[in-house]
């Protein structure tokens, strides 16, 4: 009791949710829409970063996202003959210049995770990967207000995320490096209905409080098929889901 007040006071208010932990939220989330979620996802966004030294965004950037769940994203960055890409799969970063690998980075990706994923693979996966990564679902989970909207609060001071109480849906992460104290916020907004599932269409990554990235879906669809060398690394092909 004593940890939990604890906790409660560190992460600045909201009811406790008796005997309910993180682990409890995700195989909600899992099972809410695990029978109607879409599985493949193809998107047009637009990206625009911060440039501290001008104080302010620079040209806004375009990417195609083809997207095929669970684990799997390849971002054709405009313009597309100019064979730049990112591609994540089996929990690593692959980045493409002129159509070559110039690097690989494993990692994991915790807003396609909790965005996305979580939906459709197996509950013990999802939770094994956000443990690996630091959230401590063990915890007690509590209930505070996002937006106007009840939210779920997984985690603890330093690695949190919030869940939409009513429908279920991933929008706000919260991480702090416990030696630098550096806090980095990533917002999933805007959302809308996709299929049987929903699909967030606003993202926006902050840092110490100030927007670093902003990101707008201006066009998704479920209604694609993936060519299957599409998620290939030797492969040059262009997504052909894209008309312009």
């Amino acid at each position: 009791m004593i940890h939990t007040l604890l906790l409660l006071a560190i992460l600045g208010g909201g009811a406790i949710v008796p005997e309910m932990t993180g682990e409890d939220v995700i195989r909600a989330m899992h099972d809410r829409y695990t029978e109607s979620w879409y599985r493949d996802l193809a998107l047009v966004q637009t990206v625009n970063y911060y440039d501290v030294q001008s104080g302010a965004y620079d040209s806004a950037r375009v990417w195609y996202e083809s997207i095929r769940l669970p684990g799997t994203v390849r971002s054709d960055v405009a313009p597309l003959d100019a064979g730049n890409c990112i591609l994540f799969k089996d929990q690593t970063w692959i980045f493409f210049e002129a159509d070559t690998v110039v690097r690989e980075e494993p990692g994991q990706h915790p807003i396609l995770l909790l965005g996305f994923d979580v939906y459709v693979q197996p509950v013990e996966e999802t939770i094994a990967t956000l443990q690996a990564v630091g959230f401590d679902l063990s915890l007690e989970v509590r209930e505070d207000e996002w937006q106007g909207r009840a939210a779920y609060v997984v985690g603890d001071e330093n690695r949190q995320f919030w869940i939409d109480k009513e429908e279920l849906l991933f929008v706000r992460l919260l991480a702090k490096n416990p030696n630098t104290g550096a806090e980095r916020e990533i917002l999933f907004d805007g959302y809308e209905r996709l299929g049987g599932g929903w699909i967030a269409t606003e993202i926006t990554f902050m840092r110490s409080g100030r927007v670093d990235i902003y990101e707008r879906y201006d066009y998704w669809t479920i209604d694609v098929e993936f060519e299957p060398s599409l998620f290939l690394l030797t492969d040059r092909t262009r997504p052909t889901w894209i008309k312009n």
